[in-house]
C-alpha cells in the first residue's frame, strides 16, 4: 500500500525542495558563468517549479520507488509535462519565454528537450533514492511540533508575499517594455517625417521653405531629443530596481519577450554593460 501524506507534510516537502531547486539552480548558473546569481522566479531562495515536480514525484512515484527503471522513466516523464505546462502558462500570463531549448536538439517548441528530459530523469531517481528518505525523516521527526508549524506558516506567508511582488514586478515590466516601444517608434516615425519634409524642401529652391525647413528640424530635433531623455530614464528606473526587473533579466539570461523583444533586447545590452563595468572597476 503507498503511504499516505497529510497536507502538512506536503507542505514541507514542497518548501524544503524548492528550496533545494534553487540551491542547484544558483550552484549551476555559477558553474556555467564564474558569478552568483538569484537563478528563481520569485526574490527570494525558492524555485517553486521544484517543489511542485517533487510532489508530483512523491505521490505518484512513491508506489513505484524500488524500481529504477520506473523511477527514471517516470521521473522524466513528470518533470517534462511540468517544465512544458510551465513554461507555457508562464509565456500565456506574461507574454514572455523564461527559458528556451530552441538549440537543443529535439526540443519542442523550446519548451522542453530530449536531453533535459533524460537529466530530469537521472535527478528525480536519485533524489527519491538517496535525499527523500532524509527529507522525509526530517519533516516526520522534527518538524512534526508547534515549532514547526510557526515556521511553516511563516514560510508560507513569505512565499504568498513575494509571489504577489513578483507578478506586479514583471507586470510592471511588461508594461514599461510597451512604453519603450512606442517611444521607440515615435523616434524611428519622427526621422522618417523630417527626412521626408528635408527631402521635399531640397527640391524648391526658395528661401521661405529653407527658413521651415530649418525650424522644422529645430522642433523635431526638440522632440527627439525629448523622447530620448524619457526613453533613458525609464530604461534607467527599470535598472536601477535590483530586486525588480534588473534580477529578473540577470536570473533569465535568455528571456524573450512576445511583443516587445527589440525594447527587451536593449534593455539586456544596457544591463550587460553596466556589469561589464562593474567587473573592470575591481
Amino acid at each position: 500500500m503507498p503511504q499516505a501524506h497529510s497536507l502538512y507534510t506536503l507542505c514541507w516537502y514542497f518548501c524544503i525542495y524548492s528550496f533545494l531547486g534553487w540551491c542547484s539552480e544558483v550552484a549551476f548558473a555559477a558553474i556555467k558563468t564564474r558569478h552568483l546569481v538569484n537563478r528563481g522566479f520569485l526574490n527570494g531562495p525558492v524555485c517553486p517549479i521544484y517543489g511542485f515536480g517533487m510532489l508530483a514525484a512523491v505521490t505518484v512515484l512513491g508506489p513505484v520507488s524500488g524500481s529504477l527503471p520506473a523511477l527514471f522513466i517516470g521521473g522524466a516523464l513528470l518533470a517534462t509535462a511540468l517544465e512544458l505546462v510551465g513554461g507555457w502558462a508562464l509565456k500565456t500570463l506574461f507574454h514572455a519565454r523564461w527559458w528556451d531549448y530552441s538549440d537543443q536538439p529535439l526540443n519542442l517548441g523550446g519548451y522542453i528537450c530530449l536531453g533535459f528530459s533524460l537529466l530530469w530523469g537521472v535527478a528525480v531517481t536519485a533524489v527519491m533514492r538517496v535525499l527523500h528518505p532524509a527529507v522525509e525523516t526530517l519533516v516526520g521527526r522534527a518538524l512534526t511540533n508547534p515549532a514547526g508549524a510557526i515556521l511553516l506558516g511563516l514560510c508560507t506567508g513569505l512565499f504568498v508575499a513575494d509571489l504577489i511582488a513578483t507578478v506586479i514586478t514583471v507586470t510592471g515590466l511588461m508594461r514599461q517594455l510597451g512604453e519603450l516601444e512606442r517611444i521607440t517608434a515615435l523616434l524611428h516615425k519622427s526621422s522618417d517625417l523630417l527626412t521626408k519634409q528635408v527631402g521635399g524642401a531640397a527640391l524648391v529652391a526658395d528661401e521661405r521653405l529653407s527658413a521651415g525647413r530649418e525650424m522644422l528640424e529645430d522642433r523635431t530635433d526638440a522632440a527627439r531629443a525629448e523622447l530620448e531623455m524619457r526613453r533613458d530614464l525609464l530604461r534607467a528606473e527599470i535598472l536601477d530596481r535590483r530586486l525588480g526587473a534588473s534580477r529578473l533579466l540577470r536570473a533569465f539570461p535568455t528571456l524573450k519577450s512576445t511583443r516587445y523583444e527589440n525594447s527587451l533586447r536593449a534593455l539586456r545590452q544596457d544591463l550587460n554593460e553596466r556589469l561589464a563595468g562593474r567587473i573592470r572597476r575591481r
